[in-house]
C-alpha cells in the first residue's frame, strides 16, 4: 500500500490527511452506522483484492504514529479530529491492505459522566490507539467493515 511505497514520513502524514479529510465528511454525512457500512461496501473490492495486488501489510508502529499525528493537528487547532475518525482511518486504511481489524467502542463512567473512546484491535489482539484510553473502558460496540458491507448485500436479495 501507499505506505510502503512513498516511505517518507510526511508523504504518509499528507495521504493520512487526505484519507481522514474524505472518511470525516463521509462520517458527517449520515447516521454513524449508515455512512460506516457505505464506507465498508466502497472498501470491500480493495479488501477482496488485497492478496492479488500483493499488498504489503501497514507497519503498526507507522499506523499509531500517523494517528497520532491526526490527534495532535487536532489538538494545536490545525484539524478536527476525532477518536472515531481516527480510529476509522486506521481500520479502513489496514482493511485495504486486507487485514480485517475491529473498531472498538468503550465507555466508562467518570465524575458522574459518560466518557467514551474508539480504537482498533487486531486480528492478533493488538491494539492500535493513537491516544492510549481504551485500557479500563467496557466494550459496548464491536464493528467490523467486512461484516457492514455483508449485510449491505444481502439486504439487497
Amino acid at each position: 500500500m501507499m505506505f510502503r511505497r512513498f516511505g517518507a514520513t510526511q508523504d504518509s502524514n499528507a495521504y493520512a490527511l487526505i484519507i481522514h479529510a474524505m472518511i470525516r465528511n463521509l462520517l458527517l454525512k449520515d447516521e454513524f452506522i449508515e455512512a460506516y457500512r457505505q464506507l465498508a461496501v466502497q472498501m470491500f473490492p480493495l479488501y477482496e483484492s488485497a492478496a492479488r495486488r500483493k499488498v504489503s501489510p501497514i507497519d503498526r508502529k507507522q499506523l499509531q504514529k500517523l494517528g497520532e499525528h491526526l490527534i495532535q493537528l487536532d489538538e494545536d487547532d490545525q484539524l478536527v479530529a476525532t477518536c472515531v475518525s481516527v480510529a476509522v482511518t486506521m481500520q479502513v486504511l489496514l482493511f485495504c491492505t486486507g487485514v480485517e481489524a475491529d473498531l472498538l467502542i468503550g465507555v466508562k463512567k467518570l465524575d458522574e459522566k459518560l466518557f467514551a473512546h474508539a480504537w482498533v484491535r487486531m486480528p492478533d489482539g493488538e491494539m492500535i490507539d493513537p491516544q492510549n484510553k481504551y485500557g479500563d473502558l467496557q466494550v459496548t460496540k464491536i464493528l467490523r467493515l467486512k461484516e457492514q458491507a455483508e449485510r449491505w448485500a444481502v439486504s439487497l436479495g
